[in-house]
C-alpha cells in the first residue's frame, strides 16, 4: 500500500490529467450513445407499438381470404390481387377492368364487409384498394376504409 502512496505522490499531476481524461472519455460515450440511440430508432420493438395486443384474443380467420376470392368472382372484369393482415389493419386490394361502374365497386365492397365478422369489426380497420388495369385510368385507385368500432360506434359501409 505504500508504494502505491508513494507513485500517487510522486506522480500527482499526471494521476489527476489521466483521472480528468478517464471522466470526459466516459462522459463522451455515454453522451454519444444517448444521441446515436435518439436518432437510430429501435427497430426490435413493433411499428404498430401496443395496437396489436388488442387483436392477439380476435384473430382473422384464414377462409376469409378465399371468401373474398369467391365474392371478386361474381363480378366481370374485377380481379383479386391481395389480401393481408398486419396488426389490426387488414389491406385488400382489387384490380377492376377500366370503365367499371363504382357503384358495382360499392356494391362488392359491402359484401366484402359481410364476410367478417361483427366481432372482428370492432377489433381490425378495414381497408379496400381499388386498382384499374389500366395505368392512366381517370376513376382509379378508389381506396374504401372500414374503420373498427370506436365508442361503440362503427360504420355500416366502407367509407370512400
Amino acid at each position: 500500500m505504500d508504494k502505491v502512496k508513494s507513485f500517487f505522490k510522486k506522480h500527482k499531476k499526471k494521476c489527476i490529467i489521466l483521472g480528468i481524461i478517464l471522466v470526459i472519455l466516459i462522459a463522451f460515450i455515454i453522451f454519444s450513445y444517448r444521441i446515436i440511440s435518439y436518432l437510430i430508432p429501435n427497430t426490435k420493438e413493433s411499428v404498430y407499438g401496443d395496437r396489436c395486443e388488442i387483436t392477439v384474443n380476435h384473430p382473422i380467420e384464414s377462409n376469409r381470404e378465399d371468401t373474398i376470392k369467391d365474392i371478386v368472382k361474381n363480378y366481370e372484369g374485377y380481379k383479386f390481387k391481395t389480401f393481408e393482415v398486419k396488426c389490426n389493419l387488414v389491406d385488400i386490394i382489387i384490380e377492376v377492368a377500366d370503365g367499371t361502374n363504382f357503384n358495382d365497386v360499392k356494391k362488392m365492397g359491402k359484401e366484402i364487409l359481410g364476410v367478417f365478422t361483427d366481432e372482428e369489426k370492432k377489433y381490425y380497420d378495414l381497408q379496400l384498394m381499388i386498382k384499374s388495369d389500366h395505368e392512366e385510368s381517370e376513376n382509379y385507385p378508389q381506396i374504401g376504409t372500414h374503420h373498427k368500432e370506436i365508442d361503440g360506434v362503427s360504420n355500416d359501409d366502407f367509407v370512400w
